[in-house]
């Protein structure tokens, strides 16, 4: 006959009960280290990477201002990025990130690259505004504006309301006219355009560059009086000769719309002295060849433009053009 075995019972067996409270012990103390780590993570992380309260945020943020004033835009870049995995929404570091982002970008040669970098710039400075309070605001605005400019003429629209904010009660950034002047010409405002040429050409002088793009703006708005102006200024304040060419071809343009067709003949020889490959100055000095009665003169002067530019389209329309 088989016995059957007592069943043992860990409330009276010692050594199950000894093994039962070790394991009751141990569970306890996990629990409650697990709650003390809880509580105690989010601020020990903070103070280690030197981001968050306390005296290692104001060393880390030292050294990311000492790195922005040695214009060590890299260094920026690495520094607030890694306080940023620790503080994803801080203003001033996503600030920073944005800020050298951009700088990096304009610097950047491969096309790719400076585009990648243009929108890591846009995706922190819009960040930065997030939290509220902002320690940065007009800089972060007035750069995410110049960033969206520089990704082009889609753009335009969120370059002009970010500058615009961040000039409001703010002169100190000399080139935002010329920003706000070349969006709104490119747009076609061209009221809003040649207001901000104005500024632009009053804070910046000497520049020829600024009165040729004045003059395209005045023209479009149809005063060809300051247009010239500005276009012939241009093109006696420049050394460069792009910018001479197309001063000239500017003044060229506008003597042909007012019906001075020697003086348009006389820039688009000019341009041909500064310029010799242009094809485009044989191209139009054709058109105001034909426009004087001088249809032979005229397709010759498209024949030379083929010549230097076969695939010239305006100039091999004309030649064949049986008129």
């Amino acid at each position: 006959m088989r016995r059957t075995l007592r069943a043992f019972s860990s409330n009276t067996e010692p050594y199950l009960r000894k093994r039962r409270n070790r394991r009751l012990f141990i569970i306890t103390l996990v629990v409650l280290l697990a709650t003390a780590l809880a509580f105690t993570l989010p601020n020990v992380i903070p103070l280690i990477a030197g981001a968050g309260p306390g005296p290692g945020a104001r060393v880390e943020k030292a050294a990311l201002l000492a790195l922005w004033d040695a214009r060590d835009m890299q260094g920026v870049r690495d520094t607030s990025g890694q306080a940023l995995r620790v503080s994803p929404m801080d203003s001033f570091y996503l600030s920073f990130n944005g800020l050298s982002s951009f700088y990096l970008a304009l610097a950047e040669i491969d096309a790719g690259q400076r585009l990648s970098l243009l929108d890591d710039a846009i995706f922190a400075l819009r960040k930065s505004f997030l939290s509220g309070k902002h320690p940065l605001e007009s800089q972060a605005r007035y750069i995410l504006g110049k960033a969206y400019f520089h990704k082009g003429p889609d753009y335009y629209e969120e370059a002009i309301a970010h500058i615009e904010a961040a000039i409001v009660g703010d002169v100190r950034y000399g080139d935002a006219w010329e920003y706000l002047a070349l969006a709104n010409l490119a747009l076609g405002y061209h009221e809003k355009s040649v207001d901000y040429f104005e500024k632009a050409i009053e804070s910046s002088p000497e520049s020829a560059e600024l009165k040729a793009a004045g003059a395209q703006a005045y023209s479009a708005l149809g005063d060809y009086a300051r247009a010239e102006s500005l276009a012939v200024r241009a093109y006696a304040d420049s050394k460069d000769d792009y910018v001479r060419e197309r001063s000239s071809f500017m003044l060229a343009d506008l003597y042909r719309k007012q019906g001075r067709m020697a003086e348009a003949l006389e820039r688009y020889n000019e341009i041909k002295i500064i310029n010799p490959e242009s094809a485009d100055a044989w191209y139009y000095e054709g058109l105001v060849l034909m426009e004087t009665g001088e249809p032979i003169k005229a397709r010759a002067s498209w024949r030379k433009a083929v010549s230097i530019d076969p695939m010239h389209g305006g100039a091999r329309q004309k030649l064949a053009e049986r008129s």
